[in-house]
């Protein structure tokens, strides 16, 4: 591969950086549990093993092995013992064999370290060509995406060729850039001549379908010389969709053109869903596409001309069918209710599959038409379904249980739990282990370790697991641990105050609701302290750098640098400063506050339309993302309203009413639906 390809990385000397900052309060009991009551009397406090090991990493980084070998007499019924043992031999790996990293290996198997080890131990060998050990050391069913690259390069030192080029071609036909380690296993595999038209074409089929197009640009050397001007097509359509309308360029009737005509009148319709369409006509008369790929290709135009309006009112006419298409219907009924096509709504729910007709969405929906009805069959059918998905616990249940005044069911079953179960939970080493590296911060090993230790724990152990970590202030890990266990009713768990006492500081500084507040982070990272996203947010209430230095300046709040944010107490200050500010911006309404802070403000203000009602507003978002987003807030800021003891309606009849100005006929009132 290329050298500016980006190179997966591997650091042999693998650091456990411990934090100086400990947090104080863990209960730590169980640590001794092992020891006679005369060992238990003369051990050393949690505390200071705590020091001793971290001084003992240190020992390790600096090579003071007499110091280190010290330290670790007192520290062999630590829980993180096993970490002191990994970093010896990651910081001595030139001195170890096979054997001893077998050892550990078998000593530490409850352990991640163990597969941790092996990995670096590989790596090692591979860079010093040890491929016999190599092979013998590999596992096939846990492996790095570079130890995979040397598996097969060894695989074809050994002279076990076809093994070999089968790994060479389970690694070339990805998607993603491979690790330069791949390069001599590729290189083999090309020289045998095994690397194929095809293949290379496939592979660049592959790159482009994923938006990868470095890697298409570097696949280009291995294309070949009769199919090289047309994958440079590719890529330029890709880059540049209104080339495809160019249809002499592409008049050849052939496979490859096929594909590149097809990609990009899908990339097209993203931007300009009429112009696709025709140019779809066009190859149609000189190209015999397969059926299945056009009647893809015209469902996603379709749904673009439904996200943009269908101002020429060509889905009517568009040849595909519906049955089965539930992407398109779904695209089709919201912008029936965009338009207030009540009649058409209704049709194109009718059109659904019957699971998807069932849901409380599509059923609120149904019920929604049925109540505008001048018949009082229809209203009477309305009101039963109302009732009917009242009973359950999602944001259309809760939409209707305010139209017929009945109360939210929040389902609140709180798990029974006793404390012996707990105790057995908390005695387990590997649980014993991700307390004490919580406790030193080390969240990434502490996660690490647990998900290793409760990998298949049964739903009720999740369950436990789950009361466990809540206690230790991990409120994500035991939000995780719920979902794992299909656990959805137990709110205290799934639905905890975290940082209660920050968020009502800041929230009332701010002048907004503190469950709104702690809404808002609940969805955004379940509280998740160091949580980043692809896009660069971070923390709690998920910043970006650019939104809190901005926030920070404006509210008079230090920030030098994004590492704050991934302080709660700096973030729930800047984040709550910032949903203020939105929040005023939008006229105190809450629901186009929350769709700002997930998708922007500018898009927002760009999305209004005061002459919808506002769950119709809702339903068109045009983000699917943001669309879940506000209706998982407003259902999260009802529940957490009930858990602080606070009685508010989901959506406030002010927010309604303010909302909406009507202009056109609909089935109800400017009002919340069903109320005058």
């Amino acid at each position: 591969m290329a050298p500016t390809l980006f190179v997966a990385a591997v650091v042999i000397l693998k650091q456990l950086v411990v934090t100086a900052s400990l947090r104080a309060g863990l209960i730590f009991g169980l640590m001794l549990a092992s020891l006679s009551p005369a060992q238990a009397e003369a051990a050393p406090s949690v505390a200071e093993q705590r020091s001793d090991y971290l001084e003992a990493m240190s020992a390790i980084k600096s090579r003071q092995k007499n110091k280190y070998r010290r330290l670790r007499a007192n520290l062999t019924h630590y829980p993180l013992y096993p970490y002191l043992e990994y970093t010896d031999k990651i910081y001595s790996l030139i001195r170890q064999n096979s054997d001893s990293i077998q050892g550990f290996i078998d000593q530490w198997a409850d352990t991640p370290l163990a597969d941790q080890l092996r990995q670096n131990w590989l790596y090692y060998l591979a860079k010093h060509h040890r491929w016999n050990e190599f092979l013998a050391m590999y596992d096939l069913n846990s492996t790095t995406s570079i130890n995979a690259c040397f598996y097969g390069y060894a695989l074809y030192k050994a002279d076990r060729l076809p093994e070999a080029y089968t790994q060479a071609q389970t690694l070339w036909l990805v998607s993603r850039s491979q690790p330069e380690e791949c390069d001599p296993l590729f290189k083999v595999w090309r020289d045998a001549g095994l690397l194929t038209d095809d293949m290379a074409w496939q592979r660049l089929q592959l790159a482009m379908a994923d938006n990868k197009i470095t890697l298409a640009r570097y696949l280009l050397r291995f294309i070949g010389r009769a199919d090289k001007s047309l994958a440079r097509s590719y890529i330029d359509v890709h880059r540049r969709p209104e080339l495809i309308r160019q249809t002499r360029r592409f008049s050849a009737d052939n496979r490859r053109q096929r594909q590149i005509i097809l990609h990009g009148i899908e990339r097209l319709a993203r931007r300009d869903a009429i112009s696709a369409l025709a140019t779809m006509k066009d190859y149609q008369t000189n190209h015999e596409f397969d059926t299945a790929e056009i009647e893809s290709t015209l469902t996603s135009i379709g749904i673009r001309l439904s996200r943009t309006g269908d101002p020429d009112e060509q889905l009517d006419s568009l040849p595909v069918t519906l049955t089965g298409q539930t992407q398109l219907l779904e695209a089709r009924i919201r912008l029936a209710l965009q338009q207030l096509d009540w009649g058409q709504a209704l049709v194109m729910i009718n059109r659904l599959e019957p699971a998807s007709q069932q849901t409380t969405r599509w059923q609120y929906w149904r019920a929604r038409i049925l109540a505008g009805s001048s018949d009082s069959r229809d209203r009477a059918s309305a009101n039963q379904i109302y009732t009917q998905i009242s009973s359950q616990r999602d944001f259309y249940s809760f939409l209707a249980a305010d139209i017929v005044g009945s109360p939210y069911d929040y389902q609140d079953q709180p798990t029974p739990i006793s404390d012996e179960e707990v105790s057995n939970l908390q005695a387990m080493p590997g649980i014993r282990r991700a307390e004490e590296l919580f406790a030193l911060n080390e969240l990434t090993s502490a996660r690490r370790e647990w998900r290793f230790t409760t990998r298949e724990f049964s739903p009720r152990e999740q369950q436990i697991a789950a009361r466990v970590t809540q206690s230790w202030g991990q409120y994500h890990q035991s939000i995780r641990a719920m979902i794992d266990a299909k656990a959805w009713n137990d709110l205290a768990i799934q639905f905890p105050l975290a940082y209660h006492d920050s968020f009502k500081l800041n929230t009332q500084a701010t002048n907004i609701s503190l469950p709104w507040g702690i809404a808002i982070a609940r969805q955004e990272s379940a509280f998740m302290p160091d949580a980043r996203s692809g896009a660069g947010a971070m923390g709690l209430m998920q910043l970006m750098p650019t939104t809190a230095e901005q926030t920070a300046q404006r509210h008079g709040v230090k920030y030098t640098s994004r590492q704050q944010l991934i302080d709660p107490e700096t973030n729930i200050q800047l984040g709550t400063a910032y949903l203020g500010s939105l929040l005023k911006r939008f006229n105190n309404n809450r629901i186009l506050a929350s769709a700002a802070y997930n998708a922007g403000p500018t898009r927002v203000a760009g999305w209004l339309n005061p002459e919808l009602p506002l769950d119709i507003w809702i339903e068109t978002i045009p983000f699917q993302e943001t669309r879940d987003y506000v209706q998982n807030v407003l259902m999260f800021t009802s529940i957490y309203a009930r858990r602080l003891n606070q009685t508010l309606p989901m959506i406030d009849p002010s927010e309604w009413r303010d909302f909406y100005q009507p202009e056109a006929s609909t089935p109800t009132s400017g009002s919340m639906p069903g109320k005058s």
